[in-house]
């Protein structure tokens, strides 16, 4: 997807160059970024675990039973994946490194588009307990074809989650076209087995609640 919008208030070379883990959310107050029609700037992850083939959703703050990405505004002092990873620890607990762009999503709200969403796939390194928004969202393992049924609220995510390395059917991009600046690599093969159940994947609404309901991680 082409972006060719010019931003309103472009950035300067970002002042914030590594993530921190804080336990308070960050709240722009204006600093968001946004383009020459006023569109805002959002920038956010896929979180997925590779060996397990497998997508971590977050509930929404305003709307419980919708299942979203961790995201949120890009603000002037950043680079969109310094947005995007702050963005996914505050929200999910999550810490990892990015392997590619996804692409820059468009959000529409009564025919209008409400936002640009600059969407990146972040490998899971660390799956923590304590974080910002611990109170306010559950978290939940889905596979592939249950993340696209959980999302149905919400297309420009169902576009990130199709052009995703879990899509069966995907060509991978070189690594020239994928790879943006990572952060330190940990192995994911266990990663929050103690926490989660394993589950057969299966079709249908019934399947998906019921695995819902059975693999929220504790907070």
């Amino acid at each position: 997807m082409s972006y060719n919008r010019a931003l309103s208030t472009p950035p300067p070379e970002p002042i914030e160059t590594k993530v921190k883990y804080t336990k308070k959310a960050r709240h722009g107050h204006g600093k968001d970024v946004i383009d020459s029609h006023n569109i805002r700037q959002v920038a956010g992850c896929l979180p997925i675990d590779p060996a397990g083939k497998r997508i971590l959703l977050i509930s929404s703050s305003k709307n419980p039973e919708h299942w979203v990405i961790p995201k949120g505004g890009w603000e002037i002092d950043e680079t969109q994946e310094h947005a995007a990873l702050r963005e996914t620890w505050e929200e999910a607990g999550l810490k990892g490194r990015i392997i590619r762009r996804l692409g820059i999503f468009v959000e529409r709200a009564n025919k209008r588009i409400k936002a640009h969403h600059w969407i990146f796939e972040m490998e899971i390194d660390e799956i923590a307990k304590k974080y910002p928004e611990r109170q306010k969202r559950d978290r939940r393992w889905f596979t592939y074809d249950e993340a696209l049924l959980a999302t149905q609220n919400n297309e420009y995510i169902q576009e990130a989650i199709r052009v995703s390395s879990l899509n069966p059917l995907s060509t991978p991009r070189s690594s020239i076209d994928a790879q943006v600046s990572p952060t330190t690599p940990t192995a994911t093969e266990d990663l929050m087995q103690s926490e989660t159940p394993k589950k057969k994947s299966m079709d249908g609404f019934e399947t998906l609640k019921e695995l819902m309901e059975n693999t929220t991680i504790s907070s």
